[in-house]
C-alpha cells in the first residue's frame, strides 16, 4: 500500500499543469530539487510506516508469540533489538523508494544533468531516513505501552493530532519548538520551490495576519535543520530506552 500510494501520487502530480509565471511542473521533478520533492512526499506516508510498526508489534502481544520467544531461550533486550532492526529495515526501504524513484523521474526531467548536480541536496534522504525512524520509534513506544493495535494506532493519531498540539499550548512559545513531534513532523518542510515565492505578490504581509506554514508543517522547520535532526535522533534514542523499560517491566 505504501509503495503503491506514493508512485500514484508522484505519477499524478507529474501530470499536473500549473499556470504560474516562472514556475513550473518541471522544476520539481529536476535535479536538484527532486530530493526534497520526494522526500517532502515520502513524508506523508509515514503515518503508514507507523501503522504497519504497530501491527507487526501488536500481533505479538495478540498471538502470545513475546512469552514463547522468552520461552525458548530470548532475552527481552533480544526482543528489543529484533523491533528495532525491523524499524531500520523497513526505513532503508523507505529510504531505497525514494532514492531509486528520485533518480528515475529526474534522469527523465532533468536538463543538461551533471554528477554534481545529481548528488546535490541528496542528504535529504538522511533526513527523512531520521524522520521515518522516528515515527516508528515511537509507535513501537506506543503499542509496548497499550498492546492492542487498534487502540495503539489511535493513541499514536491522537498524540500527533491532539494529544501534544494542546500540551504545546501550555508553555511559552520558544519551548513549543522543542516538543517531539513537532521537531520529527518538520524534519522534512515544503520544498523551496513552493515555500519560498519569488513573487513579492504572493508574500504574506508580516504582522498578526500572517499565515504560520511552518504550524501546519509545510513551511520552514522551527529549529536549524542540524539541531532538528540532533534531536530527532535523542527522541529515537528515547523511545527505544523507553521501550526496553516497558517491556522489562510489564509481564508478557
Amino acid at each position: 500500500m505504501h509503495f503503491v500510494l506514493f508512485f500514484l501520487v508522484v505519477l499524478l502530480l507529474s501530470r499536473v499543469q500549473i499556470s504560474v509565471p516562472g514556475f513550473s511542473i518541471r522544476s520539481l521533478y529536476s535535479f536538484p530539487n527532486i530530493w526534497e520533492t520526494f522526500s517532502w512526499i515520502a513524508s506523508w506516508f509515514n503515518l503508514l510506516l507507523a501503522i504497519l510498526m504497530i501491527v507487526l508489534a501488536g500481533n505479538e502481544f495478540s498471538y502470545g508469540t513475546y512469552r514463547q520467544q522468552v520461552m525458548n531461550g530470548l532475552s527481552r533486550m533480544e526482543l528489543l533489538q529484533g523491533k528495532v532492526r525491523v524499524i531500520l529495515w523497513i526505513a532503508l526501504y523507505a529510504v531505497g523508494l525514494v532514492l531509486i524513484s528520485s533518480l528515475i523521474f529526474g534522469m527523465i526531467h532533468t536538463r543538461d544533468l551533471t554528477f554534481g548536480l545529481m548528488i546535490e541536496n541528496m542528504q535529504r534522504l538522511l533526513v527523512y531516513f531520521v524522520q521515518a525512524t522516528a515515527y516508528m520509534a515511537l509507535a513501537l513506544l506506543i503499542t509496548l505501552i497499550i498492546r492492542n493495535n487498534a487502540v495503539s494506532i489511535l493513541g499514536f493519531i491522537f498524540y500527533f493530532a491532539l494529544i501534544e498540539p494542546v500540551l504545546r499550548r501550555f508553555f511559552p512559545r520558544e519551548a513549543r519548538s522543542y516538543f517531539p513531534v513537532r521537531v520529527i513532523s518538520h524534519l522534512i518542510p515544503m520544498p523551496r520551490v513552493l515555500g519560498n515565492p519569488t513573487d513579492e505578490s504572493l508574500m504574506n504581509h508580516a504582522g498578526e495576519d500572517q499565515i504560520d506554514l511552518a504550524a501546519m508543517g509545510i513551511g520552514s522547520p522551527d529549529l536549524p535543520q542540524w539541531l532538528s535532526l540532533s534531536l530527532a535522533v535523542l527522541y529515537i534514542v528515547l523511545f527505544i530506552v523507553c521501550s526496553g523499560l516497558v517491556l522489562n517491566k510489564r509481564n508478557l
